[in-house]
């Protein structure tokens, strides 16, 4: 048989060969063409930031600059340089979807304190907020990002030009993308250290360098935080004093999750939604003004675990933590958890909880089920206050109403269902389902609440009980937006205002007496200061204490009441200001006072409807 002639053989060869790329020349345009396929994937995303108005030019001009820097191996390798951009292309493509959609969803730039929340999430959380946010445009819209870069790697050709030629473009563009670095190290004489820190600001708002800095600023954060939080070397509280030294003391703070106190009837919602609450409402303190700092788990509570507010956000590296005072103070202190961990995940609110002399994780399975209702911390809670020490504090960490809502109740409290009593705005399927379960799960953490107050009250401790939520939730409050959850960039009333309630024992009344008034319990107040009034509580004084930033103290003065990141001081707001002008108009500013009526209010006032009457059973499960 003749052999076959090689022009008719069907060879599948490549693009280009390496010996084509020595005989072409340079293509300023083919050059342009490889640069718009690596910029595309952070310049879209800038570009959309700036002519919104979101943010400056900055984000775009590092963008196009170091967007260059994918172009070093398709110049040095160019016979690999469709490959390489392939490859490349995957990378950027996954990396930028964390940016565009949390641009979709929230309408701003992706940020370190985003970045922050992501790893200090777990999958299953992660996983509820995108299933919450998920909308059928998105699907299409994913199509079209994918499509244009596709379609762009399809068309690139060997930018060519001679290998001195490419060389000289590589050096330039290395100089240009390293330039931050170089003019502080080389042209402002300051130190490498600087200058990699300058290289990092610059390269943050491309992908993927993003996640990438992001990644390593957050572990480098979180590795300090940890050494500093556990350290010993931290300067004791000056000249602490006890007031109920001589007594044995139990005290109990129960921290909730993401729960909006005005969607709660013991605060006026027209729902009952608290029951049970409001049954023993004259056994309690309730606070109706009062605020979290910031919208987020971990970055409410570092503040109002510690010495640190919106103004001084890093004291609680600096100084004592609640849990320091209290163990300074000679108390056993607990931490009892059914929050995610991740079976112990390292994170900083994990390492706040490793302060405690005890742990207890509840919710460390690695699937991480979702619908492990807060009643499990009943057990636990019941062993510790049999416990022996004269002095406890128990710290109680639930998981509340965090979404999604309908994971955070069994059946049996299912209560609300229909929509005939929704505020008019609520009008979506999805949106009237998930108003409902969100009230749901108020009434089942009501339920736990109250069981936990139940205990202790049975318990026959001398002691108190504070409960308050990290930070509020908005759920379709609001007829001027559909929104549910949080955004800082964005902030409501809804998402910073928490319920605040104290339950005393009777024997604890008699011998700590608070002289309690109507405006007392009005005054407005930010959870950063807390500290300030559980040590006021707990009858301790020391150097440092202040009792102007303690609640139920007659030397409570009202000071600012702080919002947004204080990373970024012009972006702080007074509260008074942001929620309610007309108030924080008047002169002096008042101490107390008593904000708008919720947005909606039916005429038919509370709906009709119970809660079931708990099952004493469940306490000891």
């Amino acid at each position: 048989m003749p052999p076959v002639p090689l022009t008719r053989m069907h060879i599948s060869e490549p693009d280009f060969l390496p010996e084509d790329t020595e005989h072409i020349r340079f293509s300023g345009t083919r050059f342009l063409a490889w640069f718009l396929f690596f910029f595309y994937f952070s310049g879209v995303h800038q570009a959309i930031i700036y002519f919104s108005g979101i943010a400056g030019f900055f984000g775009l001009t590092q963008a196009m600059v170091m967007s260059l820097l994918w172009l070093v191996p398709v110049m040095l390798f160019p016979a690999r340089g469709k490959l390489i951009a392939g490859i490349a292309g995957v990378v950027l493509w996954t990396s930028s979807l964390f940016s565009m959609g949390y641009l979709a969803l929230y309408h701003q730039d992706f940020s370190q304190s985003v970045i922050f929340i992501i790893f200090e999430s777990n999958w299953a959380e992660s996983s509820e907020f995108l299933h919450s946010y998920f909308a059928w445009w998105m699907l299409p819209a994913l199509a079209v990002y994918t499509l244009i870069p596709w379609l762009i790697w399809r068309r690139l050709q060997p930018i060519g030009g001679t290998p001195v030629t490419r060389l000289l473009l590589t050096f330039t563009i290395c100089l240009a993308v390293c330039w931050p670095m170089l003019d502080r190290v080389i042209i402002n004489k300051e130190s490498l250290a600087n200058g990699f820190s300058e290289q990092v600001n610059s390269m943050e708002p491309v992908a993927p360098w993003q996640l990438v800095m992001g990644f390593v600023k957050y572990r480098q954060a979180l590795s300090n935080a940890e050494n500093r939080l556990l350290a010993s070397d931290k300067p004791p509280l000056e000249a602490l004093v006890d007031n109920n030294a001589d007594t044995p003391n139990t005290l109990v703070l129960v921290i909730g999750e993401s729960t909006n106190s005005r969607r709660m009837g013991i605060y006026g919602y027209y729902r009952d939604t608290t029951p049970r609450l409001a049954a023993m409402s004259d056994e309690l303190l309730v606070f109706d003004q009062v605020y979290a700092s910031r919208p987020y788990t971990v970055e409410s509570l570092v503040q109002a675990l510690s010495f640190a507010d919106q103004l001084q956000p890093n004291l609680h590296l600096e100084k004592p933590t609640l849990v320091d005072v209290m163990k300074q103070a000679g108390y056993r202190t607990y931490w009892i958890t059914n929050q995610q961990t991740q079976t112990q995940r390292n994170t900083l609110l994990t390492t706040f909880s490793k302060q405690a002399d005890e742990q207890i994780y509840l919710n460390t399975n690695r699937s991480q089920n979702s619908a492990q209702y807060d009643e499990v911390v009943f057990k636990p809670f019941e062993d510790l206050l049999n416990r022996p020490e004269s002095k406890k504090f128990i710290l109680v960490h639930l998981i509340g109403t965090h979404r999604a809502y309908r994971y955070r109740y069994p059946e049996s409290f299912k209560i609300f269902n229909d929509s005939e009593d929704l505020p008019p705005w609520v009008r979506r399927k999805r949106h009237r389902r998930e108003y409902n379960e969100f009230d749901n799960s108020i009434v089942y953490n009501d339920f736990v609440v109250a069981s936990l107050i139940e205990q202790m009250n049975k318990s026959g401790q001398n002691g108190y009980l504070v409960y308050f939520a990290d930070h509020g939730e908005e759920v379709y409050d609001y007829p001027h937006r559909l929104f549910a959850g949080r955004d800082e960039a964005a902030p409501t009333p809804a998402m910073y205002s928490v319920p605040f309630l104290v339950w005393r024992s009777a024997s604890w009344k008699r011998n700590n007496r608070i002289d309690v008034s109507y405006d007392m319990t009005r005054r407005i107040y930010s959870l950063s200061d807390f500290l300030h009034t559980w040590v006021d509580l707990a009858g301790l004084r020391f150097i440092g204490f202040d009792p102007g930033k303690s609640i139920i103290n007659p030397r409570y003065t009202t000071g600012p009441v702080l919002i947004g990141d204080p990373a970024k001081p012009e972006a702080l707001a007074d509260v008074r200001q942001k929620f309610f002008p007309a108030a924080a108009t008047m002169m002096p500013v008042p101490a107390a006072f008593h904000p708008p009526e919720p947005a909606y209010r039916p005429e038919h006032g509370a709906v009709n409807g119970t809660a079931p009457v708990p099952d004493q059973r469940m306490l000891h499960q």
